[in-house]
Order: C-alpha cells, then sequence, then structure tokens
C-alpha cells in the first residue's frame, strides 16, 4: 500500500415505494444527525414555502420524501440540509460519447467527481419511487444526485461551470432564486426517459447553480447544457452530427455565455483539451481506454487527491446507456477496482471499505487564467 494510503467507508442502498416512505426508509437507513443542519437566518417560513412549491413543479415528490424523513427523524423539515441547500460544491470533468465512436456501438457518459470527502455522502443508491422511472446514482445530501442513469437508458452527469454557487457562507451567492444540480439531475432521471426530454425540462426549470449538465441516452444523442448566472445555452449532437462526443470541466465553453465568466482555474484548462485530445485522436474507443483515462493522476488523466484543498477524486463513473448499467471507482484508486450496477438488478444494502491517497496541490494548480475563445 501507498505511505499516502488512507481507508474510508462507502455505502450503497435501495429504496422503493412512495416518497413519502421512501423519506422514512432514508431516516432509517442514513444516520439522520447527518442531515440536520438548522436553516440560516435568511431561509425564512417564506422562503421555504417557495422553495415547496418550486421542488412540487420541477422536483415532484421530493417535498413527499422530505417531510417523510422529517416526520421518522422527528426534525424540522426545514431544518434539513436538502431542504434549504437545494433552493438557491463540486468540482468535475464531463464526456459523453456517442455509440458511433464506441468499438461497441453504445453511448456512454463518463466523470470525475472532485470534492472534499468530510462534505460527501459517499453512497450510490438505487430508487424505484412509484410512478417515476427507476434508476442508480450516486447521492448528493441524501435526497438529491450527482449522477446517474435510469431504466430508460437516460445517464445524466455534471461539473460545476465556474464558480460554485451555494446558500453556504463563503461560496458565490446565486443570482436567482432557483434549484442546485443535485435537485435538477434527480428530477431528470425521475422524470425523463430520453435526452429531448431532459433538455425540454432542464430549460424550463430555474437553475440557480452555475453547472455544465451532461445528457446521453442510448438512441445516440447527447448534450451539453451550461448555466451560468441564469444563463443557459447548450450544444446538441446525435448520430447524424459530425462531432460524435461532449466534454467539460469547470469553465464555460459554449461562445454564446462565455462573457459571463472569462476566467477559470488552469487545471480546468489543462482538463479540457486533454479531454479533447483524448476524443479527437481515437477513431474509435473502448471503454477500458475511459475508465484508464479517468484513473490517470493528472495533468495526464483527470484523478487528483488533494482533499484538504477541496480537490480530491470522490469517484470515477461509466455509465452504458444501452446496458443500462452505472460503474463506478470510489477515490481515483486503481486498488479500489471497477464496481458494474445494473438498473434492473436489485442493488443490495451494504457498506465497503475503500483506498483513498492523499496529496497537497501546487499554487499553480489553482491559479486562474483567461479562457481561450472558441
Amino acid at each position: 500500500m501507498k505511505d499516502s494510503m488512507m481507508k474510508q467507508k462507502v455505502k450503497y442502498y435501495e429504496v422503493s415505494g412512495t416518497h413519502k416512505e421512501i423519506g422514512k426508509q432514508l431516516a432509517r437507513k442514513l444516520d439522520a444527525k447527518k442531515f440536520y443542519m438548522p436553516a440560516p437566518a435568511f431561509f425564512t417560513e417564506k422562503e421555504v414555502a417557495e422553495a415547496m412549491e418550486v421542488y412540487d413543479k420541477y422536483c415532484p415528490g421530493l417535498r413527499e420524501e422530505l417531510e417523510g424523513f422529517a416526520e421518522e427523524a422527528k426534525l424540522e423539515i426545514k431544518d434539513i440540509a436538502s431542504t434549504w441547500m437545494t433552493y438557491l460544491v463540486p468540482r468535475c470533468s464531463g464526456l459523453a460519447i456517442l455509440g458511433s465512436k464506441m468499438e461497441d456501438g453504445h453511448t456512454r457518459l463518463a466523470r470525475n467527481y472532485e470534492f472534499s470527502i468530510d462534505d460527501e455522502d459517499l453512497t450510490v443508491c438505487q430508487m424505484q419511487a412509484e410512478g417515476k422511472y427507476t434508476h442508480i446514482g450516486g447521492t448528493a445530501v441524501g435526497f438529491g444526485r450527482t449522477e446517474g442513469i435510469n431504466e430508460c437508458g437516460l445517464a445524466v452527469s455534471m461539473s460545476s461551470c465556474g464558480l460554485p454557487v451555494s446558500n453556504i457562507e463563503g461560496m458565490k451567492v446565486p443570482k436567482i432564486k432557483g434549484l442546485q444540480f443535485w435537485a435538477v439531475i434527480r428530477s431528470i432521471l425521475d422524470n425523463c426517459k430520453n435526452v429531448e426530454e431532459a433538455l425540454k425540462l432542464a430549460l424550463e426549470m430555474p437553475i440557480a447553480y452555475n453547472i455544465n449538465l451532461y445528457l446521453a441516452d442510448d438512441k445516440g444523442n447527447a448534450v451539453l447544457l451550461e448555466t451560468i448566472d441564469g444563463h443557459k445555452a447548450y450544444q446538441q449532437i446525435s448520430e447524424d452530427s459530425s462531432k460524435k462526443y461532449v466534454c467539460g470541466t469547470n469553465h464555460i465553453v459554449l461562445p454564446e455565455i462565455q462573457h459571463h465568466e472569462p476566467m477559470a482555474m488552469r487545471n480546468s484548462i489543462v482538463r479540457y483539451e486533454k479531454l479533447i485530445q483524448f476524443s479527437e485522436t481515437n477513431t474509435y474507443l473502448k471503454e477500458t481506454q475511459i475508465r484508464e483515462m479517468l484513473l490517470k493522476k493528472y495533468p495526464e488523466g483527470m484523478s487528483c487527491y488533494y482533499y484538504k484543498q477541496w480537490f480530491g477524486s470522490i469517484k470515477s463513473v461509466v455509465m452504458d446507456t444501452a446496458e443500462r448499467r452505472y460503474s463506478i471507482c470510489w477515490f481515483g484508486q486503481r486498488e479500489n477496482g471497477w464496481e458494474d450496477y445494473i438498473v434492473a438488478q436489485p442493488m443490495k444494502n451494504m457498506e465497503k471499505t475503500k483506498l483513498v491517497e492523499e496529496e497537497i496541490g501546487n499554487p499553480e494548480f489553482f491559479e486562474f487564467i483567461s479562457i481561450k475563445k472558441n
């Protein structure tokens, strides 16, 4: 084992039933105390009521899950972290590759997710809510999703677009009232069966988080949707497009909105250029090549281990839209291995111990520089 390796527990669980029942199950399966976070003074009953209206319209079922959780855990609903943190911080990368560029013909959505271990759920969930599409994905503040794939073969992922936005002090203040990324992804997985439906819903949603949203389906369609302070732009591709991939890291890449934030961390530009090089150099790709690229250490690949600086690889994920498969490798470590989960196959409730390597990043990694015009 490497000298800098630590051990870290990760969790897996499945839930099903009505949204109210699922909320109660979550309170029993998870440590309810972890999600107790008294709402800040500015998040008054007025904001709670506004949030619930937005959830009912764009994330139907979330209110009932929060109510079930609060009832089972004996908490005030406004003091559940997800209640006030979802209504409006991760650094990641994303790559959607169409089936016509893959040797097996299956469209893939791949991503690395970087953040701080102490602020992550470190959990994979399989959810089957009544009247919604069954999905598998990583959780955020219990109720949200960081990425996932549903029974229809729709895969969704994200990376921060510019500076992260949050109600938490020290983060960028939201410019509009709207949703956090984890609620957007959860709602799409619950309610949409393809890229067309997902894009329509995302364009309608008030999204307060600055997000690179990646969508891919089993019909060979993919989208990169970017939002910045309420402004939106997107790039859509299909099997008829000359370009067979879309990608992004943590800065704006679509020229229509690039002027809203023309700076980026050096590491974001380096990782973005690496994704383009990887996609352009290979005529046809194998999933093993994608997995290897995700696990390679920066700057050759996507993985970093700067957890104390909020930039450590939490997980690498590849989703196969044809197989409805969610594959994960924890903490960017080959020693942890890749685990495959199929949406249609039950997931056991379990806990595992994984290895983590920790390092300190140099200042140049975090330096802000100008974005090259596309």
